[in-house]
């Protein structure tokens, strides 16, 4: 990792403790229960895909619906910019382990589908695409109809990305 990229990492980390700590964090009641519809989106800086491994950021859109209390399940796209313009699709579950006191934390685990554009300039493009596994946990923060939320995910594909993403989302 590259020093922006340890940055961005330790303060979702600091972030994630800070949540988790929080008293105004023990004064609220669960997060999601079943049958809420929650979707947001924010930026997510992903390693290992760029020129050399380097990083790449993006932008996140995502939906989930709660099956029951701690079970979720849904869809996110990642759209990133740079030198390899790589596209992300992921059909991800969430176990929450917590989801009281206005703090959700939990793993997360789905399928990773991506797909990279290579621009040759006058020549056209070639483009590739690969799947795998997702792992990983994260974090949401209960303020009313909105969710603030940190995650970091490992995707099991060519050269094994990890992304970090931080947003918002919105309960329905």
């Amino acid at each position: 990792m590259n020093t922006f990229q340890k940055t961005a990492f330790m303060t979702l980390l600091l972030g994630m403790l800070f949540l988790i700590g929080s008293p105004a964090a023990q004064a609220q009641g669960l997060v999601t229960q079943q049958g809420d519809i929650i979707a947001g989106g924010g930026l997510t800086l992903t390693t290992g895909v760029g020129v050399e491994g380097s990083g790449e950021i993006g932008i996140n859109g995502n939906g989930f619906y709660s099956i029951t209390d701690e079970i979720r399940a849904g869809l996110g796209v990642s759209l990133f910019f740079g030198d390899f313009a790589p596209t992300q699709i992921n059909i991800d579950a969430h176990y929450l382990f917590i989801n009281e006191g206005g703090l959700g934390v939990y793993g997360l685990a789905g399928l990773g589908y991506w797909r990279w554009t290579f621009d040759l300039g006058g020549f056209g493009s070639i483009s590739t695409t690969t799947s795998g596994l997702n792992l990983g946990g994260g974090v949401d923060y209960d303020l009313g109809n909105f969710l603030l939320f940190g995650e970091a995910k490992l995707n099991t594909i060519g050269g094994t990305p990890f992304n970090i993403t931080g947003g918002i989302r919105v309960r329905f």
